[in-house]
């Protein structure tokens, strides 16, 4: 290798030198550009103000009923996740009356649920009185029982009070002084 090689050798790496530099030139201003935009959507869109969406998830609510056959069928209906025990209460018992199980005049004064799993059902004195079309009592006492169990996790047995004292019964045919369990007997196959 002569000195001409050798000096066409160092014109070769200045000339690579310059290309790099050219490089760096060039992709400097990318690399800021592309820092800058990584911030912004990091950092600057989290400060901004974010719209607010409302959320109001359902609950269902499950009635069941006597069908002409007599056998119970189930209808659910959707209720806000955010009522009370007692507004869900409620509607089970406004449901009950549009299907004149239960008086108009009933009304649920309170529900309480204990640790063992019995919901307690404070109604009105209207609760042992007969519906004109319905004096079906089976029908009545298992609507409102089946009802609330199927609606309320984690319950076992519901007692049906009339101003905080049990009732050896309602209409003469179901004996509810203790706890009513579920009854699937009624239920539809």
């Amino acid at each position: 290798m002569g000195l001409k090689d050798i000096r066409q050798l160092k014109g070769l790496q200045s000339a690579k030198r310059i290309n790099y530099k050219r490089l760096a030139i060039i992709c400097l201003p990318l690399v800021i550009i592309t820092a800058l935009f990584v911030y912004y959507f990091q950092y600057m869109a989290e400060t901004q103000p974010k719209k607010q969406v409302v959320k109001t998830e359902k609950n269902t609510v499950s009635l069941l009923f006597p069908g002409k056959d007599g056998r119970f069928f189930e209808k659910a209906i959707e209720i806000d996740n955010t009522a009370t025990l007692k507004d869900k209460g409620a509607t089970i018992i406004s449901e009950l009356k549009k299907a004149r199980l239960v008086s108009e005049g009933l009304l649920l004064q309170e529900l309480v649920i204990d640790n063992e799993g019995v919901i307690y059902l404070n109604f009105t004195k209207e609760i042992l009185q007969g519906v004109a079309d319905k004096n079906d009592d089976i029908g009545t006492v298992y609507a409102i029982v089946n009802s609330f169990l199927a609606s309320f996790r984690f319950t076992k047995k519901v007692q049906l009070l009339v101003d905080w004292k049990p009732v050896y019964t309602l209409r003469g045919t179901v004996y509810t002084y203790l706890p009513i369990e579920f009854n699937k007997h009624v239920m539809e196959d």
